[in-house]
């Protein structure tokens, strides 16, 4: 294989493949392309392995399997309905460690709070929502 990276995986070596017609279930399997893993086995032990190295970015996967697609039944067997408030409040929260383990959050010009997004000011500040509510800049 050359140093370029493959276009079918991104140089990962493996593909998140569908198992099923409605995507219900999905498996990990080497990448024909590159043949960067011997096998479906080996592929899926070389990314099991890599996400253990991570262990904060694995907690946050597995804090965002555990939430619930609107109309999926819960614990109670009743459908999920959360209101919008919760939706949003609860995407922000993801942004946010989402870019705090990247290291990509940023930080109000004004509180100095870590926030999943800043707003831009006229007057060229970035401030979090709640310093914009409350009239900051």
């Amino acid at each position: 294989m050359s140093n370029r990276k493959c276009e079918a995986c991104g140089g990962r070596g493996w593909l998140l493949s569908a198992v099923t017609k409605d995507a219900l279930r999905s498996q990990i399997q080497r990448c024909d392309a590159c043949e960067l893993y011997e096998n479906d086995q080996a592929a899926l032990e070389a990314l099991v392995k890599a996400a253990g190295s991570q262990p904060a970015l694995l907690q946050f996967v597995e804090t965002v399997s555990r939430l619930l697609h609107e109309g999926e039944p819960g614990e109670d067997n009743q459908p999920h309905e959360p209101s919008s408030e919760d939706a949003i409040a609860t995407l922000n929260q993801l942004i946010l460690k989402a870019r705090q383990l990247l290291g990509t959050a940023e930080k109000c010009g004004e509180c100095g709070e870590t926030v999943p997004y800043l707003i831009g000011c006229p007057d060229g500040a970035e401030i979090c929502q709640d310093c914009f509510d409350a009239g900051e800049h």
